[in-house]
């Protein structure tokens, strides 16, 4: 796909986007050899595998170009934004945090599917792949 979130990057402001064990694969696969595990992934007080911000964006967004420098191996959870799940409300939801959430949701049954394999992702490859 191509990337329409060119020039945008509100996403990536103190993210909070959990990784699997493939997304972490999947970074690291392609990227340099160099990089480390710890320098992209954080742990939360619950055992999750988490994004690493620094100042303020995500590791591997380029503020200055406005642009994610992994887009083609992004994590899941960014392929399915701006459609997130909140777990209080047992419901998605479009962030309200994205400009541009119609080209990616243009319609409700389109969410109501994504939702599924965002339950789906969370209890598969989320839950159950602690560090």
């Amino acid at each position: 796909m191509k990337n329409i979130c060119k020039d945008c990057g509100k996403c990536c402001i103190e993210t909070e986007m959990l990784l699997s064990s493939k997304d972490i694969a999947r970074i690291k696969k392609n990227n340099p050899k160099h990089l480390k595990i710890t320098s992209f992934i954080r742990r939360t007080e619950e055992g999750f595998n988490q994004l690493i911000n620094v100042k303020g964006y995500c590791v591997f967004f380029d503020s200055a170009a406005k642009l994610c420098t992994i887009y083609d191996v992004r994590p899941q959870g960014c392929r399915f934004y701006p459609l997130i799940y909140d777990p209080d409300k047992g419901h998605c939801t479009l962030d309200q945090d994205c400009p541009r959430p119609e080209v990616f949701y243009p319609n409700k049954n389109y969410q109501m599917q994504t939702c599924k394999k965002i339950v789906r992702f969370l209890e598969n490859q989320v839950l159950f792949t602690k560090l």
